[in-house]
């Protein structure tokens, strides 16, 4: 992973105005810019000003008096930051199907990774508040930039479980096999971006296990996280009151 200042235009790119207005820190000009040009025919399946318009929306997020012009004209830039974000790495991985010159996406890695700490934020705080439907909402939004995520898939899968969804169990059912597989054998260290969303995810699911009847299935997750994360005090607190 590279090492990129946090004022990083897209790293690679070669839109020149899209790169001065984002150097020179008018974010909602280059939000606006880039928005329009992923309407036009010429530009509609380069990922580039796709992810413009994401870095810019979270930006925008981040500055109150920006955030809140944005909301009050009905947007919501961390929405559109995770959904052009998605567009970003869809079109991106069609050029490099068909040998389009592009960006390299590990070069922008440190936005990428700043957008999953910021939504994750907000997943967990719907989580927190026992608000499960929100919760998996925001994470589905998030999941859409790189479905290949587990830990995230999981932390969907059982907030929509908590909200009595029952299609939750399917992520679980795909997903958590992966998490096992990955981290079982001790060797490998949660990433620190995806660290919350394997916490949360494995309490989450244990307590709707513990909630619905499935004392053993509720025990094997949480002591599957307790060997992982050792003395998580969340997981301890959890472990705790599935075992008496």
């Amino acid at each position: 992973m590279i090492n990129i200042p946090s004022q990083a235009q897209v790293i690679g790119g070669d839109m020149d105005k899209l790169f001065d207005l984002y150097l020179l820190e008018k974010y909602p000009d280059c939000y606006y810019k880039a928005l329009k040009m992923t309407e036009k025919e010429e530009f509609r399946s380069n990922p580039e000003p796709y992810l413009y318009v994401s870095m810019c929306a979270i930006k925008i997020y981040n500055d109150e008096e920006l955030k809140d012009e944005y909301m009050a004209a009905g947007g919501n830039p961390l929405k559109d930051a995770l959904k052009y974000a998605a567009k970003a790495r869809k079109y991106h991985a069609k050029c490099i199907k068909k040998d389009i010159a592009t960006f390299e996406l590990e070069d922008n890695v440190e936005f990428f990774n700043e957008l999953t700490t910021t939504a994750l934020e907000e997943v967990l705080y719907q989580y927190n508040e026992d608000k499960y439907s929100k919760a998996a909402s925001w994470g589905k939004k998030l999941a859409k930039v790189d479905p290949s995520v587990a830990e995230i898939q999981v932390l969907v899968g059982a907030n929509m479980l908590l909200s009595k969804n029952a299609e939750g169990q399917k992520l679980v059912d795909q997903y958590w096999p992966k998490i096992e597989d990955k981290y079982k054998g001790g060797d490998v260290i949660p990433d620190e971006t995806i660290k919350d969303a394997l916490i949360y995810g494995i309490i989450a699911l244990s307590n709707y296990y513990n909630d619905n009847g499935n004392s053993v299935k509720a025990k094997e997750i949480i002591q599957f996280g307790k060997d992982l994360f050792v003395e998580n005090r969340k997981i301890e607190n959890q472990y705790a009151t599935i075992n008496p």
